[in-house]
């Protein structure tokens, strides 16, 4: 043993000229090694790796080496910030601290001054710079950490080169970027963006933000499909948080990205970023713009079974939506130990969309046509429609295990207006009259502002403890205004004009402690409280509206890792989903002569309950049982009015689901290929009422995705991406959804400094049904999907090793302003 000790530990095996491969095989018998000659221990030596600006290096190796016998005795690496904990070592021992691209340090350790010396290691860059360094590492795989994934290694993917964290994203496993917008874990709903443990804002806002970020910049994805206390309880469909590389090197560095979509009309749209490194200053901006294009068409039929009339509706919609925003991000280094960050953002919406409609009245089953509407709706944003917002943050590193301190204080202000032109004429024969000339204007404003405090206690490398504290106020001013034509204005209907103001708080705590028993087993446990408190008040009926909550939301996450080859995982959370502002103003927004919309300021928060089961074979394949259980759901309903179509929020019940995952991937042919499979299976059984209407029904479902990653030449950097999507029929609350399909398909082109995706999605999927029927009303819509095509350019300016500095904002107040 002492011999390959020796050996491995020769100063040649670990000499700078040796690819990052031979590095990390080296690493890996090292511990092996040291496996085989160690027992555990319940002390830690902890310090820091720092370059000559002072500045944490990453993935530092350190290794503790018995000066007599050349023993390995301890070994650890450096993490983000340059932080490594290493198991304690009496002395007299040698430390070795290598970094490719650093001069190598031998440290002899001979008394406890050594070992507080030891506690700041600096080391010195090569003079030679390396050319043409060949790297060969493991491609990107994921691996089960407790209550999340990870996938590693971002940057050995040849799909990385080049492209943004958007582009690299569609490659992954168990991530479904959908075509239409949104990006989901496992098949839930769109999840929650995070960028360096943060949230970047809207779905909308984060997708724009992933299409301007260089994948080879990205130090690991953390995939959290059940959230922990630590998060916000209305955190319902997991969170996907994207961690970039922390670069000691300083410099500039712009990626730009341009994309044009062609569908029925073109939708160009294009990210800029720029981030720059200093001594103590690091600096983030991007600006971002798009004007989507889209056309709708889709066709609607509504029966009223008690009195026997039909309605046949055909929408034809252009809709062309201008976004344009920005912010800047400044983080300032006080020192090691504390750090200042501030970022103000700004950005506007300009929103046309044209409507068409024709409505046909009869009698069901009867081609004999009673009366006919035909509707012209112009929609149309007034001026800019604005938001701003602020972020203060200060972060303190209160010891030399890694614990810290960390507070912010947010601020967000949004309004949107809209003008809403509308006239119903009815046609008979040649002639055509006017019915209804009206003008809808709903104006909505609002503020959000609050903080939060969080603060983790790493007693050693195996226990840690995190508290944290939060409050958050809002005020949502709705103000709506319904005017009938007049001549050449429009004057105000009394009875349905109104204003709505709506204010919230809401107060959190929460504790979670985690720890690793064995190199077997590791939990972590947690508690969250909130409590919620709103009132509203509508102007024209003096009605008003109170709510007061107080919940508790347990969580806890167990992974068990009985071999390399196997790992068990068990994760339980509590959420609860409370209605967006947007979802409580009770107004009535006509949408045709036979429909309207309605929103309910009464609607009841949902809590819920997950319980996730993982099982992890040889990392290809992964088994999934998701148990939920939910109680107070609510969604949007059609449902009759008399003789006319409402489209309402309201609660109808509670839902007991169980959903199956298998998930495969494999890489053959010497990895020229790569694919995965997932195939789903989910039992419904939902028990509730609406509107005096049972909603009581059991569901199966199944469905599957397929990815396949081709490389049509390794030598020009060539590959082709495809992807399949197919979901069989199943019940929803509201309606029933038929079955579908969808294929995408991207040729990519890799370059030194840049990447050319072109693209084709909804191939497969022209139409999307949906239906219901109760004893008294049946309904159907359909609607037109086109076939889209996509390109996608990006590149890459200035310095290649810029640090990046993560956009902060709080999840809380982004969710509750959709």
């Amino acid at each position: 043993m002492n011999i390959i000790t020796k050996f491995l530990l020769n100063p040649l095996i670990i000499h700078k000229k040796h690819t990052v491969f031979d590095r990390k095989l080296w690493f890996f018998l090292v511990n092996i090694c040291l496996f085989c000659n160690l027992s555990a221990q319940n002390l830690s030596q902890t310090g820091n790796v720092l370059d000559k600006n002072g500045k944490g290096i990453p993935d530092v190796y350190l290794v503790a080496i018995d000066t007599e016998t050349s023993e390995v005795l301890a070994t650890a690496i450096s993490d983000a910030d340059g932080k490594y904990i290493l198991p304690a070592v009496t002395p007299p021992f040698t430390l070795n601290v290598t970094h490719i691209g650093y001069t190598s340090v031998n440290i002899p350790v001979n008394n406890e001054s050594d070992i507080e010396a030891i506690r700041t290691i600096r080391m010195q860059i090569i003079v030679e710079q390396l050319q043409e360094v060949v790297v060969t590492a493991d491609a990107p795989r994921i691996e089960r950490k407790v209550g999340k994934f990870v996938i590693r290694n971002i940057s050995a993917s040849p799909y990385a080169t080049g492209s943004s964290t958007y582009n690299f994203l569609r490659f992954m496993p168990m991530i479904d970027i959908k075509s239409e917008g949104g990006i989901s874990i496992l098949g839930k709903s769109d999840a929650n963006i995070h960028i360096n443990g943060r949230s970047i804002g809207s779905n909308q806002m984060a997708e724009q933000m992933l299409k301007g970020i260089p994948a080879d910049e990205i130090a690991l994805i953390e995939i959290i499909p059940v959230t922990g206390s630590s998060h916000s309880a209305e955190i319902r469909n997991g969170i996907i948080n994207v961690v970039l590389k922390k670069k000691p090197e300083e410099g500039l560095r712009i990626f730009a990205t341009l994309e044009d979509k062609q569908g029925y009309y073109n939708s160009p749209s294009g990210a800029i970023f720029m981030n720059y490194a200093g001594k103590r200053v690091d600096l983030t901006a991007s600006i971002t713009s798009s004007y989507n294009q889209l056309r709708q068409e889709s066709g609607h039929s509504y029966d009223y079974l008690l009195t026997g009339l039909a309605t046949l509706s055909d929408f034809r919609e252009r809709t062309r939506t201008l976004t344009t925003g920005g912010y800047v991000n400044l983080n300032y280094t006080i020192n090691n130990r504390h750090k200042l960050g501030a970022q103000i953002s700004l950005g506007g919406m300009d929103y046309r969309q044209n409507s068409t409609s024709t409505s046909t009245y009869a009698r069901i089953n009867s081609d004999i046509i009673d009366s006919l509407y035909t509707a012209d709706v112009i929609t149309k944003s007034p001026g800019a429609n604005l938001t701003w917002g602020t972020n203060l943050n200060y972060f303190f590193k209160t010891d030399d295990k890694g614990s810290y301190m960390n507070i912010d204080l947010d601020f967000k202000d949004n309004t949107n207006k809209r003008n809403i032109y509308s006239t119903y004429r009815k046609d008979f024969e040649s002639s055509s009259v006017i019915k209804d000339d009206f003008l809808q204007q709903p104006s909505i404003a609002t503020m959000v502002y609050g903080g939060r405090a969080e603060y983790e206690h790493n007693f050693n490398s195996d226990n840690k403890l995190q508290i944290g504290f939060s409050g958050y106020s809002g005020k949502v001013d709705n103000d709506y205004f319904y005017g009938i034509r007049s001549e050449n204005d429009y004057s105000s209907d009394v009875g349905r004009s109104n204003q709505f103001v709506y204010k919230d708080y809401t107060l959190a705590g929460y504790i979670n402690y985690q720890r690793i028993w064995s190199e077997k087993l590791e939990t972590k446990v947690g508690l969250r409280t909130e409590k919620y408190h709103a009132t509203g008040s509508q102007k024209t009926t003096s009605e008003t509206i109170k709510r007061n909550e107080f919940d508790i939301f347990p969580s806890l996450s167990v992974l068990y890792t009985p071999s390399d080859n196997h790992e068990l995982s068990l994760d339980f959370t509590s959420s609860i989903m409370r209605p967006y502002y947007g979802q409580l103003n009770p107004f009535i927004t006509y949408t045709s002569p036979s429909t309207y919309t309605q929103n309910n300021p009464n609607l009841k928060s949902s809590k819920g309950y997950e319980l996730m089961l993982g099982y992890t074979l040889f990392d290809d394949y992964m088994l999934t049982i998701d148990y939920l259980y939910d109680k107070d759901l609510w969604t949007d309903f059609v449902l009759p009015v008399g003789d006319v179509t409402r489209t309402y929020t309201d609660n109808y019940g509670s839902s007991h689901a169980l959903d199956v995952s298998l998930l495969i991937s494999q890489s053959l042919f010497k990895k020229y290929w790569s694919f995965s499979l997932e195939a789903t299976l989910s039992y419904v059984s939902t028990r509730g009422a609406v509107n005096n209407r049972k909603i009581d029904f059991n569901d199966l479902s199944y469905g599957a995705t397929f990815k396949s990653n081709l490389v049509l030449s390794k030598k020009y950097n060539w590959y082709l991406d495809l992807k399949y999507q197919y979901s069989s029929k199943r019940r929803a609350a509201a309606f029933n959804i038929d079955t579908t399909h969808d294929l995408e398909i991207y040729i990519l082109k890799q370059f030194r400094r840049a990447s050319l995706s072109v693209g084709v999605y909804n191939i497969l999927k022209p139409n999307l049904t949906v239906a219901n029927k109760f004893s008294d009303y049946s309904f159907s819509s359909t609607n037109k999907r086109n076939i889209t095509g996509v390109v996608t350019f990006s590149y890459t300016f200035g310095n290649q090793r810029t640090r990046r500095v993560e956009k902060r904002q709080n999840n809380n107040i982004e969710k509750r302003m959709q």
